[in-house]
């Protein structure tokens, strides 16, 4: 599965704009008065304006294989890092062999570096916004995740994610390229303490060889 574009909405576009922009460098692509669209290496990522919007989002982007380190030290000049429950600034998930970092954007969206390990495409560049690979897993939140990831399969041909976990409460379509992460309503965010809640999302992906587009809310 692979991510073409995400489109999540921000009650101040201008904010998200100049972080998006100016924090993380991304570079723009269109701009409204109503959204703006980044390029965030093969992925898109856009932001509609809504002024009633109250949940928030998470979303994560690979990196490179062998890079964690390097995004750290790019990530900590521009954004506070959100520690783990070990108080560590880069987290272990040693069922899905591969290392992340999270942090906020000025919404408080809960965002992801992530580095597979299985995927071994390291880079010998110092990193940059130009190593970010796409857009790798969004947020899909529902009173049964379960009951959601079965529809999902059903009309789009998904499989659960090979390292799991399949559970009540959360689990993952996809693979390493691209992940519906699924969450039951209320659950925290890892690593937070922010509890998800339904929120609308359209996605844009590539499955078994077809572009599909969800829309969510």
């Amino acid at each position: 599965m692979d991510i073409i574009s995400i489109e999540l909405l921000t009650k101040n576009l201008t904010k998200t704009t100049e972080f998006y922009r100016e924090t993380l460098g991304f570079e723009v692509v269109t701009k409204s008065q109503q959204e703006v669209t980044f390029k965030v290496g093969t992925s898109l990522l856009r932001f509609t304006e809504n002024l009633a919007l109250e949940t928030k989002y998470h979303f994560a982007f690979n990196i490179p294989s062998n890079q964690v380190e390097s995004a750290l030290e790019w990530l900590n000049k521009k954004v506070d890092i959100i520690l783990d429950a070990d108080k560590q600034s880069i987290t272990q998930f040693e069922d899905w062999n591969a290392q992340a970092i999270y942090f906020y954007d000025n919404n408080g969206n809960i965002l992801e570096f992530i580095a597979r390990h299985d995927l071994k495409d390291n880079s010998s560049e110092d990193f940059s916004r130009n190593l970010i690979r796409c857009i790798s897993e969004i947020g899909l939140v529902g009173d049964e995740p379960l009951k959601l990831a079965e529809q999902l399969i059903q009309q789009y041909g998904l499989n659960y994610f090979e390292k799991g976990p399949i559970l009540s409460d959360f689990t993952a379509l996809g693979n390493h390229n691209g992940l519906l992460i699924l969450s039951k309503t209320e659950r925290n965010w890892y690593p937070t303490q922010h509890p998800a809640q339904v929120n609308s999302v359209s996605i844009q992906f590539i499955s078994n060889g077809k572009v599909h587009t969800l829309h969510f809310n």
